[in-house]
């Protein structure tokens, strides 16, 4: 998915949310939109908006002197859906299909996402998610990609989220899949990191590795070696969140695209591309389910 002009109206827009929640003082934000200012005009259409936000979040890191300047709000996600963890585990548990179930969670749990420009409940959309109905849902599709011994590569996405994606791996590790996680590079937005699937208890759950880039997506031409043979090796490929499904859209794999909608571009975009009436997706949160259906290569 290639960036476009609303994306340029939200990098700006982003330069505002970050000083917020850096708890930045007025010139340090009056900085953020200046930077967010000289970095419009270097925006490469043709690349996905994660991959041009990787330029724009370096500067906003080099503004507020730190490489991680979520590091507060990503702890009090963290720590949000592990106070959730046992009730939303009983609810999989106790549901006629825990699978489809754990899908519900950690689509739910993908609302955590502090670089789209909305609000949001967390707590109260992972108590809403079991009853609500996926707007594209291909999840039969899924349940026929898994079996016994199947190579699952799971991409997380963003921190407090990556609590209920443990508890899918659950689910696919029942189902005896083994699953390999991948987190982000390095800190970007609020985005996890192997240091938020430790303190998740990820890293006992299943292998994690590192997609080997600070993207709040995941460029494969520009990810490891070691990231890309395990993408390339995998059967099976569980991509959370827009960012991923941004940066991937277009690549010829095993995909399966697990997300809401927070954009009102990749509504339009997944409207077009499914031929879908446009009052069904406006970008609001809808949950997605969809198969990786193109043929394009890497």
């Amino acid at each position: 998915m290639r960036t476009s002009l609303d994306c340029l109206v939200c990098f700006m827009k982003q330069a505002r949310s970050v000083g917020k929640l850096a708890g930045a003082d007025a010139a340090a934000q009056r900085l953020l939109c200046d930077e967010a200012g000289r970095f419009i005009p270097t925006v490469d259409s043709e690349l996905s908006p994660p991959e041009n936000a990787i330029a724009l979040y370096s500067a906003f890191g080099r503004v507020l002197s730190s490489d991680d300047p979520f590091a507060q709000v990503k702890r009090e996600s963290n720590e949000l859906a592990l106070s959730l963890r046992g009730e939303i585990r009983a609810k999989i548990e106790a549901a006629d299909d825990p699978l489809r179930a754990a899908v519900q969670a950690a689509i739910g749990g993908n609302i955590i996402d502090y670089a789209a420009q909305h609000t949001f409940d967390a707590a109260q959309t992972m108590q809403d998610c079991f009853a609500r109905d996926f707007v594209v849902d291909d999840y039969s599709a899924l349940r026929e990609m898994i079996g016994a011994g199947s190579k699952v590569l799971y991409l997380c996405d963003n921190c407090g989220e990556i609590v209920f994606d443990c508890l899918l791996i659950e689910q696919l590790q029942r189902l005896d899949c083994h699953v390999t996680a991948a987190v982000r590079g390095g800190p970007i937005i609020n985005d996890a990191t192997l240091e938020d699937a430790r303190l998740c208890g990820l890293t006992e759950r299943c292998p994690v590795v590192s997609s080997g880039i600070a993207c709040p997506g995941t460029p494969l031409a520009l990810c490891s070696e070691e990231f890309q043979a395990q993408f390339h090796a995998a059967e099976l490929i569980i991509s959370k969140g827009m960012g991923n499904f941004e940066t991937l859209s277009e690549i010829a794999a095993p995909i399966f695209f697990l997300f809401t909608v927070k954009c009102g571009q990749v509504a339009r975009h997944l409207s077009e591309r499914l031929g879908l009436a446009l009052d069904r997706l406006t970008g609001s949160g809808e949950m997605v389910l969809l198969r990786q259906q193109t043929v394009n290569t890497v």
